[in-house]
């Protein structure tokens, strides 16, 4: 089988995901690595999303492959990096203390500020992430669970209505809502890492930041699938008919 550019293209983003989330994962917090490396890889990732379809036009290459190969790797790299956002940065993520009185001792403008454990409870989960003076340490994830749980579930079931209407011979109209979906998402995950890097601090407003965030692109993905489904519903109502059983 001939791979043009085009698809090579795509597929790189197969290879970036891993690397992404190892660098956010793996990678030393000290310094802001993690989030410089995951950063750049990310606006890499989205690059490659802009430059294989474009590539493909000029080149006369647009292929069925293509058209296939293209959403399955934007959504496994967009999904994966953002499960990967759910645990702490460099293994040790954002400092979290408990009480407010803690935070507002140990923090100042010239090092990385602790987060108040209040002031995230139920927003980023937090992990004990070491142990200091007998005491655990705390760590702070960079997304909400409960966002991304929504985006992978709009995935699964935008997969599998598509999945059912290929078996039936049933075209799915695409919707321009879920390439605002796609962008909201990659934007999201550029500059959840941009923050902390440029800045060179963590600061709790980031964790904020990416809450809030990480909502927007949830609400548009459940939008999104909702307008897809509503949009389709005679193709989508066609796989429920039955064919009358043949008489013996």
């Amino acid at each position: 089988m001939y791979i043009t550019l085009a698809d090579k293209i795509t597929l790189s983003r197969l290879v970036l995901m891993p690397c992404i989330v190892c660098s956010y994962l793996l990678l030393p917090i000290e310094g802001n690595y993690c989030f410089w490396a995951a950063g750049l890889l990310c606006a890499l990732a989205e690059y490659t999303d802009l430059a294989d379809g474009r590539i493909a036009r000029r080149r006369g290459e647009v292929s069925d492959f293509g058209k296939l190969a293209d959403p399955f790797c934007d959504v496994l790299y967009r999904i994966s990096v953002f499960l990967a956002f759910l645990l702490p940065a460099g293994g040790i993520g954002y400092e979290v203390v408990i009480g407010a009185a803690q935070q507002a001792a140990g923090a100042t403008m010239s090092a990385p500020e602790t987060v108040s454990y209040e002031a995230i409870r139920g927003m980023q989960p937090v992990y004990v992430v070491g142990a200091s003076a007998g005491q655990a340490v705390l760590g702070a994830a960079m997304v909400p669970w409960l966002p991304v749980f929504l985006m992978v579930l709009r995935e699964i079931i935008a997969g599998a209505l598509r999945a059912m209407a290929a078996t039936k011979g049933v075209v799915l109209a695409a919707r321009a809502s879920g390439k605002l979906k796609a962008w909201l998402q990659g934007i999201a995950l550029i500059s959840i890492m941009a923050l902390p890097a440029f800045w060179n601090h963590r600061y709790p407003w980031q964790l904020t930041y990416a809450f809030w965030a990480t909502w927007v692109c949830a609400v548009v993905s459940v939008a999104s699938i909702v307008e897809y489904i509503w949009v389709n519903r005679e193709p989508l109502g066609q796989l429920l008919d039955r064919k009358p059983a043949p008489r013996a």
